[in-house]
């Protein structure tokens, strides 16, 4: 009888659950699994240049590389003259890159864990998050290759860094739900996994990384191919970055951020449903 009563409030793993608490179930799931989630993420940034001697001094030098290459491009080559183009491109790198590694990790973390979930009973969205959060952990650091930048162009440390954060963690969010999404498709149809790499190929010209609001703006005006573009979910957080960085008013249209709060919020709800409900069958399948 005793045992009966215990039995009766167990709730299963991955049993039938409403599907508008589905986002909530997530984060609770994560909530609980937090130990868990904080070992993984020390676990992946040991492992990110354990063999490496600059070591964490990578997540610095990768953008700054990645800057005077493209700096070059666009200064000589092209003939730009915007003194602040060096810093944008670093932003942009660091945006750029916390957004396709969150969303190629997330994608696949069905597929990368598949050996765990055997031998370990925890909420599959574990392992997609604790990828994340590593990432948005390392981009955090690479923020520090702005300093000389500071020191260069008198740039002042203000509260309005705190934006860059925050809109890193729109980046971050963004790129996990559209990888919850995924994660299922990528066990069912291995292409999947092809079509986000080349997607995310793709997106790094689409997206601004070596071009800025301001180009766009001047390009594109008011027109349906600004509302189009505006769709790319890097867009604002990006140039958002780069404001506050620069210390400077936004010029990022107000239904633009509206389209991109609401983007990341259709992909967070989207994303935790599609996985929660298809993620086990999924991985079971394989």
């Amino acid at each position: 009888m005793q045992a009966g009563k215990e039995d009766a409030g167990l709730v299963p793993l991955w049993g039938s659950r409403s599907t508008h608490r589905l986002p909530f179930i997530v984060i609770a799931d994560l909530i609980k699994s937090r130990n868990l989630l904080r070992l993984l993420v020390k676990r992946d940034l040991g492992a990110r240049y354990r063999r490496t001697y600059l070591g964490y001094v990578w997540a610095v030098l990768e953008p700054l590389l990645l800057a005077l290459v493209y700096s070059f491009i666009f200064t000589v080559l092209v003939g730009s003259t915007d003194p602040y183009y060096a810093v944008k491109i670093v932003v942009g790198v660091i945006g750029w890159t916390l957004f396709a590694r969150s969303l190629t990790i997330s994608s696949n973390s069905l597929i990368s864990s598949i050996n765990l979930f055997q031998f370990a009973r925890v909420p599959k969205t574990v392992f997609a998050t604790s990828g994340v959060l590593t990432n948005l952990t390392l981009s955090i650091v690479s923020l520090t290759s702005l300093i000389p930048f500071f020191i260069i162009h008198e740039l002042s440390f203000s509260i309005n860094l705190v934006f860059v954060v925050i809109w890193m963690l729109v980046l971050a969010l963004t790129g996990w739900g559209l990888g919850l999404f995924l994660a299922p498709l990528a066990c069912r149809f291995p292409d999947t996994k092809n079509i986000v790499n080349f997607s995310v190929r793709v997106g790094f010209f689409l997206s601004p990384v070596m071009w800025t609001y301001e180009m766009f703006n001047n390009r594109f005006g008011d027109g349906w191919y600004a509302f189009a573009g505006h769709l790319n979910p890097t867009i604002v957080p990006i140039t958002g970055m780069r404001d506050a960085v620069l210390g400077q008013q936004t010029h990022i249209q107000p239904y633009a951020q509206v389209l991109c709060f609401g983007f990341v919020a259709f992909a967070i709800l989207l994303g935790t449903i599609v996985f929660v409900r298809k993620a086990h069958s999924a991985v079971v399948n394989l």
